[in-house]
């Protein structure tokens, strides 16, 4: 019985020893440790530290917390520029430096393998975890990688010098900005390698082949003149041949080319970039000239944009290839202004206006978008119409009188005979003091309807676009 007693006193000890290690330990685990207090600084890891609120993501912090300790990590690798990359090229333009370093920022995780989770810490507020990676790992895994896309270039550009441009220019143009790309993660760092028995910069061999094989093209106009009217379309489009130079066998067309124009003077809509057809011929039309510059000049040149748009290159190799020197001709547009006949018949009370309000203003603001006006009629391109008449309506009020205005409104194009467009405001009212300036008054309230809900799409008919209306300032 003694005995007995013994053990149930020892094991109510040990349980109470237990109990007490218990508290310590959930003490301990409770208390912040130190790299969450202080950040550690370690030679030879990049650490990678990341929290974030349980409070406010309750449902992913971890999640969270993990991808901003990734993110911490990946700054913490330095980027250094090579004296013989092509990025050392651009010391001195910022903004490419800037844009390279960013995507690099994006790439860099493809890089951070084998991390190692060393510590995670939460409370009720936070959740916090701490990952590092060595540097030495790190730098030998990108080097091996830099190899392998090194080596993946290579094999690119060895496929296209098995190819001959009078068959597979656009194939081997494609070839070389794939082999581009392959390295592209690495403008920063020295790529001298062997190619074809010598020693060069891989990615500046890659662009002068690139600019080299551009030079070979020649591209040139069926015409070197068009001509058209401010706001109107070309009705008849315009071709451009691309051809190899230079060649044994004359002028061989080259297919496939991603042709497109470009705006050197004036303004103007026209379509989407083009392929060149079997014949090396890409089609051209402009929608709508909108400069009224008498003189305009556009360029017709292969479109390196179209070049670099793939999923696999970075802004910044698209930047590269964009600086390239695109082949191409260039063509002028000699401009006419719209020649335009107003016949305005404007009364107040039925008695003719001794100085019309709706013309003069009309006038003003279609010269600016590139309008002639005539006087006479057989020299105009399109004849505007306006008939407008005010009405006594009597007494509103005590001494205020009350008239409204009708206008009506259309656009003929006089070669064809044809009404194009007609509008109208009704009974729109003005108030006075006599029934004449009342009138008056209705001209002025109808006048801000006009320019709000008639004048958008006169204009629009006559020489702009819709989407490039913004709006007039209202004048009365």
């Amino acid at each position: 019985m003694k005995k007995a007693h013994k053990y149930i006193f020892v094991l109510i000890a040990v349980l109470q020893g237990v109990s007490c290690g218990t508290i310590n330990l959930s003490d301990k685990r409770n208390k912040k440790p130190e790299w969450v207090q202080q950040r550690p600084v370690n030679e030879k890891f990049y650490i990678g530290i990341g929290s974030c609120s349980k409070i406010f993501n309750p449902q992913d912090f971890q999640q969270v917390a993990k991808k901003n300790a990734l993110n911490d990590l990946v700054g913490e690798i330095q980027v250094s520029v090579s004296t013989n990359s092509i990025l050392s090229q651009y010391q001195n333009n910022q903004e490419f430096k800037q844009q390279f370093f960013a995507d690099t920022k994006i790439t860099a995780q493809a890089f951070v393998e084998d991390f190692q989770v060393l510590d995670s810490w939460q409370n009720e507020q936070d959740y916090w975890i701490y990952y590092r990676l060595s540097k030495s790992e790190y730098e030998a895994a990108k080097r091996k990688k830099l190899n392998k896309s090194v080596n993946s270039s290579l094999d690119f550009l060895e496929r296209a010098d098995k190819l001959t441009f009078q068959n597979n220019y656009m194939q081997i143009m494609r070839m070389r900005i794939k082999a581009l790309a392959a390295v592209q993660n690495y403008l920063n760092e020295n790529l001298e390698t062997e190619y074809k028995g010598s020693r060069v910069y891989l990615v500046n061999e890659i662009l002068n082949q690139l600019q080299d094989q551009l030079y070979l093209l020649n591209v040139k106009s069926n015409l070197n003149e068009l001509k058209g009217k401010v706001g109107k379309p070309i009705q008849q489009p315009f071709l451009a041949n691309v051809f190899l130079r230079d060649t044994s066998k004359g002028k061989l067309a080259v297919p496939f080319v991603p042709m497109t124009m470009k705006i050197e003077q004036g303004k103007m809509d026209f379509g989407n970039s083009t392929l060149s057809d079997q014949n090396g011929e890409a089609s051209f039309s402009i929608a709508r000239i909108l400069s009224k510059d008498p003189v305009q000049q556009l360029r017709v040149l292969v479109d390196l944009e179209s070049l670099s748009k793939t999923d696999s290159v970075t802004i910044s190799l698209k930047k590269l290839i964009l600086s390239l020197d695109a082949p191409g001709t260039n063509i002028r547009l000699m401009v006419d202004p719209i020649k335009v006949f107003v016949s305005s018949n404007e009364f107040n009370l039925d008695k003719k206006l001794a100085f019309n309000i709706i013309e003069p203003r009309l006038k003003k603001h279609l010269i600016e978008d590139g309008c002639n006006f005539v006087e006479n009629r057989n020299d105009a391109d399109y004849e505007i119409k306006i008939n407008s008449n005010t009405k006594d309506m009597g007494v509103m009020f005590g001494k205020m009188l009350q008239s409204t205005i009708d206008m009506n409104i259309s656009l003929i194009e006089i070669k064809n005979n044809l009404q194009i467009y007609s509008d109208a405001l009704k009974e729109i009212r003005g108030f006075q003091t006599t029934p004449e300036k009342a009138g008056l008054n209705a001209y002025d309230e109808m006048l801000l309807l006009f320019w709000k809900n008639v004048f958008p799409t006169l204009r629009d008919e006559l020489v702009i676009k819709k989407d490039q209306f913004i709006g007039i300032d209202i004048e009365k």
